[in-house]
């Protein structure tokens, strides 16, 4: 590896590591600090699957504009002083009216959650495509977040959540500096003179669609145990220091999957996607059956597992099947999908299953969902094999 490979290897894992680092104390405490405040699980859940929605539009506006701008540097920039603001303001106001707060949190959603499709995006044009090289990198910002989520929420459990803001900032303004002075490799343009790029060209791409499909049903089981966690561990005894060493074993076991992530390369994409969607059903056994923290725990190691596999393999069909002047869109798309669109429906039932039938009910309802990409990436890899 090169010098400047090795200069931009460096710099893109301390800046992704810092990011997520920020999102982590924001984002992963702040719903928790909504119901801390007085909101509801139902509330909550409605507020999430609104969150949800903007941030399902937020990737699209935002990845669109990266890619007719051709830059992801400065858009990132703008972007993530938006949020951290909005964010900030959110939080304080949470303490005054927090049904007023919930009701513009999806605000710091439209901003905040294309920003990791952007930057992973930025980050693979600077190392020339190179997955092993990303997966490196990547595997850092996954390390960060969950360093930050035990780290924080310690802090919290023992200072409150007055700690959030500062949390935030240690982390938000490094990022701003360090994205600041990052060099922006120039984006390809494979397009002929006078061409546009078409989005309707997305899903003109086999490979890809079969990847959204997926993404989006995995997103659906997925979605209600991710974003209430914290209710599905209070479920089990455990309360805001559990949620933090539950995020941080769980996202090492992801950030070690991406690192090796190069190594995947030779097991076929379509096997690794059968793989990560046995290893969410597994999760949903676990999370079903937990009658302590311990089997919440587990379950999240499992379903980190899964994303690791996962997010280097969307990102691979991605950068190989997709037009380059689609390419950020795409990523934003194909994140969009398992994290904000299946979100959208699944908050706007995961709520009331809860209220109705218990915490843990949404973990049946999700291995039951399991099923169906299980049994999608199975036929495609058979029709693969059966093919050769």
């Amino acid at each position: 590896m090169e010098n400047t490979d090795i200069r931009a290897l460096v710099q893109f894992s301390i800046l992704d590591g810092l990011y997520w680092a920020f999102f982590a104390a924001y984002a992963g405490y702040i719903t928790a600090h909504f119901l801390n405040c007085g909101l509801s699980s139902a509330a909550l859940s409605l507020a999430l699957a609104v969150f949800m929605a903007f941030s399902f539009a937020g990737s699209f506006f935002w990845g669109s504009v990266c890619d007719r701008k051709k830059t992801n540097r400065k858009v990132f920039l703008g972007e993530f002083t938006a949020a951290l603001i909005a964010g900030l303001l959110i939080y304080q106001l949470a303490y005054f009216n927090v049904m007023i707060a919930a009701f513009l949190y999806p605000l710091f959603g439209f901003l905040v959650s294309p920003l990791g499709s952007n930057l992973d995006a930025w980050m693979l044009r600077s190392f020339h495509h190179d997955g092993a090289v990303y997966g490196k990198a990547r595997s850092i910002g996954s390390a960060g977040y969950a360093v930050a989520m035990l780290i924080c929420g310690q802090i919290i459990a023992r200072a409150g959540y007055k700690m959030l803001p500062l949390m935030t900032l240690v982390f938000a303004i490094p990022v701003l500096l360090l994205a600041g002075v990052i060099r922006e490799t120039p984006y390809e343009n494979h397009l002929a003179a006078g061409e546009k790029a078409d989005m309707k060209q997305l899903f003109k791409v086999g490979p890809y669609i079969l990847l959204l499909v997926i993404l989006f049903l995995t997103g659906l089981a997925m979605a209600p145990i991710n974003n209430l966690k914290i209710v599905l561990i209070q479920s089990t005894g455990g309360d805001v220091s559990i949620l933090g060493i539950d995020q941080f074993l769980g996202v090492m076991v992801q950030a070690a999957a991406i690192f090796f992530s190069g190594n995947l390369r030779t097991i076929k994409p379509k096997l690794r996607l059968f793989l990560m969607s046995v290893l969410v059903l597994a999760t949903m056994f676990c999370t079903a059956l937990a009658w302590s923290p311990l089997l919440i725990i587990a379950g999240t190691m499992l379903s980190n597992l899964s994303y690791g596999i996962m997010l280097p393999t969307q990102r691979e069909i991605t950068e190989d099947y997709v037009p380059s002047a689609l390419i950020t869109t795409a990523h934003s798309l194909a994140d969009a999908m398992f994290g904000s669109f299946s979100g959208v429906i699944a908050l706007l039932y995961s709520g009331f299953v809860m209220d109705t039938f218990g915490a843990k009910s949404v973990a049946v309802l999700g291995g039951v969902i399991m099923i169906v990409p299980i049994l999608i990436a199975l036929i495609a890899l058979l029709k693969r094999n059966n093919n050769q």
